[in-house]
């Protein structure tokens, strides 16, 4: 992934997405707060509602007790009182002057009574207890331009006086309120009737106010709904379907699900299910005196509502207050997604900005990392050209350099390779003939001793032969010293039998030192591998000398054992019981070039040795204990060497110094 890619994740995950959330979070906490306050709004205003019709209704109480209690009130019930009762229950108290007159001053109170109170009653009868089934005197309020009221003599209508029969057993002037009912014009109304007792205290009344207090009139004033909606148009009696809801709602339902007040005036006087059906859970609660507050939609326009509704107390009326959640929100959605829309566009902007700076960025970058590529590859004539000042600047200035140091350094190394290579191969030219003169030398001590046997004088001719051909191989490798080690380890092996090679080494470096040294041999009659024999029979050579030198003058045993490792593997080791090596000595040391114990000699023995294994495919391990002597064991491949194997030897440390050693010759 480029940094082009990695930079617009970032933005993505450590920009857009924060800011998305952290709009997402605000506007899901304003829903939250909107609701709390919508919450609070219509809660407090439906417990104001009904506070203020039960206040209504109370002040409405007193004032017709007040009535009740006027003079002329009592004085008319003092004249029922002295008239005797009738069983015609068509009596009249008016039959004398001071009847006639205490009616009169009856109808002055009550008209008084209803011209000052004309918003709020529809009538009010007095009613005496001798009467019931009829009334002398029914006071009605004209309209607002006449201000007087009128007063109807003789008898009511059939069921128009809603008198309760419980005032005759009253014991106090206390006014009995009915449920809500329609009055003679079709509209809600409260029949109070309130007991009228004597002047002269008597226990049982003997006439009666019959007032229908006008519901609307008071829940008009207890509203106070600046949101009415007078006009019907746009509204459905049936359905509820509302062209332009209001911000707030307030209705008034009785115990039957009517309702008796609506800010929608259209709806009024309706059955709560037929012109809400969607607020028919509300309506349910109301109707049974529950509070609370929740949500419901209006499936005509989608609106979704916050209700709360709460009992009026002392009455059959509840009341619910609605405040449209939807067209309180409107404005925050709008506001919201609009400032999210901003917030993610500056964002975006800045995101493209700094993407397309790092994209130059990333380009000139590019150009200094092929460079780069280049100049590890080896091409030192690279130049980094960039053209800002920035600090990809100061980056191609580095490597341009870098290249120029590198270029005189390499021209350096040159030379000094070269001289490395020419000591690398005397060192190793210089070993093996250290071998050959130490054989030489074995022979001719011999020579003075066993030169009189003649198998004696055949052996030392054939060692004298090869030794003779060892060195001309030698001085030939150091006459070209590019070519040996070049091709060093670029040999086939070829299948041969081990054991003849591990004869013909002991034969040449054992044999000599039998009178001092145990030599011992486990050796199969035949061991076939994929091997370059000579050079497997110079890390044997290797391995057998050391083992001597380990040794020392003291004796000591040598043994020599190969066979099978297993169906795919062989192997051959050298043992003695040397001196040994330290763990620290065989970890760090053992396998390096130039590393020895021995107070003679250049270190070059074992590194060779397990350059020769390794590019057999084999390993060359170890094992010894200071003190107890030394094993070297060799397990060599007894399949063809595979062509991964031919790489690695091409690859080895030698091999490439005299590939470099060629090429800057």
């Amino acid at each position: 992934m480029n940094l082009r890619a990695k930079l617009l994740i970032f933005f993505i995950v450590g920009g857009l997405a924060p800011v998305l959330l952290v709009g997402l979070l605000f506007y899901r906490n304003s829903l939250k707060v909107v609701e709390g306050m919508l919450r609070e709004e219509v809660k407090a205003e439906a417990a104001r509602v009904a506070r203020d019709v039960e206040v209504g209704l109370r002040e409405r109480e007193a004032d017709l007790t007040a009535l009740a209690q006027a003079g002329a009130v009592r004085d008319y019930a003092r004249g029922l009182a002295a008239q005797p009762t009738t069983t015609t229950g068509n009596a009249s108290p008016a039959s004398s002057e001071p009847a006639a007159r205490a009616t009169e001053a009856l109808q002055n109170t009550v008209a008084d009574f209803v011209s000052h109170n004309r918003d709020y009653y529809s009538a009010v009868t007095p009613v005496s207890a001798s009467q019931a089934g009829g009334a002398p005197v029914r006071v009605e309020p004209y309209g607002a331009s006449s201000p007087s009221p009128r007063v109807k003599m003789g008898d009511s209508l059939p069921g128009q006086l809603r008198l309760d029969e419980r005032v005759w057993t009253a014991s106090e002037p206390k006014p009995l309120r009915s449920d809500v009912m329609l009055d003679a014009n079709g509209t809600p109304c409260i029949v109070y009737t309130v007991p009228v007792f004597s002047p002269e205290g008597e226990r049982s009344p003997r006439a009666a106010l019959v007032a229908e207090l006008k519901l609307d009139a008071l829940l008009q004033e207890a509203v106070r709904d600046p949101n009415a909606a007078t006009s019907p148009a746009g509204v459905s009696a049936r359905a509820g379907e509302v062209a332009a809801q209001p911000a707030r709602l307030l209705l008034v339902l009785d115990r039957t699900g009517k309702i008796i007040h609506h800010t929608i005036h259209a709806l009024k006087y309706q059955p709560a299910g037929v012109a809400m059906p969607y607020f028919d859970a509300f309506a349910s609660a109301m109707r049974a005196g529950q509070s609370g507050t929740n949500f419901y939609t209006v499936p005509a326009d989608g609106t979704r509502w916050l209700a709360s509704y709460k009992p009026i107390a002392g009455s059959n009326l509840s009341v619910a207050a609605a405040g449209n959640y939807t067209r309180a929100v409107a404005g925050l959605k709008r506001d919201g997604l609009a400032s999210l829309a901003v917030a993610l566009l500056v964002a975006g902007a800045a995101m493209l900005f700094a993407f397309v700076v790092v994209t130059r960025a990333t380009r000139r970058i590019t150009r200094v990392t092929e460079a780069a590529a280049a100049i590890g590859a080896g091409d030192l004539n690279q130049r980094i050209e960039v053209q800002t000042h920035d600090e990809t600047h100061a980056l191609a200035e580095g490597f341009n350099r870098m290249s120029d140091r590198l270029r005189e350094l390499i021209a350096r190394e040159a030379e000094t390779r070269q001289f490395q290579s020419f000591v690398r191969l005397s060192a190793m030219l210089t070993h093996d003939l250290k071998n050959a003169i130490t054989g030489l030398s074995m022979l001719v001590t011999n020579m003075e001793r066993q030169f009189h046997r003649a198998e004696f004088r055949e052996d030392a001719v054939s060692s004298l032969r090869q030794a003779t051909e060892k060195l001309g191989a030698l001085v030939a490798r150091l006459s070209e010293p590019v070519k040996s080690l070049s091709g060093e380890y670029r040999r086939t092996p070829q299948p041969a039998d081990l054991v003849p090679v591990i004869r013909r080494v002991l034969a040449a470096n054992a044999d000599p030192r039998a009178e001092f040294y145990d030599i011992q041999t486990e050796l199969p009659d035949t061991l076939i591998a994929p091997i370059d024999a000579e050079r497997i029979e110079r890390v044997l050579e290797n391995l057998i000398v050391n083992a001597f030198e380990a040794m020392g003058g003291r004796g000591g045993r040598l043994t020599v054992a190969a066979g099978e490792e297993s169906d795919k593997l062989i192997y051959f080791s050298v043992e003695d019981t040397g001196a040994g090596m330290t763990e620290d000595f065989m970890r760090t040391r053992l396998f390096r070039a130039f590393a020895t114990t021995k107070k003679r000699g250049i270190g070059l023995g074992l590194y060779t040795c397990r350059e020769i294994v390794e590019s057999h495919g084999g390993r060359l391990e170890v094992k010894s204990k200071l003190g107890s002597g030394t094993r070297f064991r060799v397990v060599l491949p007894s399949i063809p060497l595979m062509a991964s194997h031919a790489r690695s030897a091409e690859k080895s440390p030698l091999a490439k110094s005299a590939a470099k050693t060629g090429a800057a010759s």
